[in-house]
């Protein structure tokens, strides 16, 4: 994956008991999909033939 990895829910629980931002369940989650999507998105950019979403229908 080119060293990208999503963000591991440790560290996302430290944030959340550091700051109070991260609370319930469904938070984590989501942030969690946020960023595996984020990475696929770096990931599949490095493909030359990929199509940018702004162009995707």
């Amino acid at each position: 994956m080119g060293g990208w990895t999503p963000l591991p829910y440790v560290e996302m629980r430290a944030y959340g008991k550091a700051t109070g931002r991260l609370s319930t369940p469904w938070e984590y989650e989501t942030v969690r999909a946020m960023s595996e999507a984020y990475v696929a998105g770096l990931v599949e950019g490095r493909d030359l033939l990929s199509i940018p979403p702004m162009e995707r229908g």
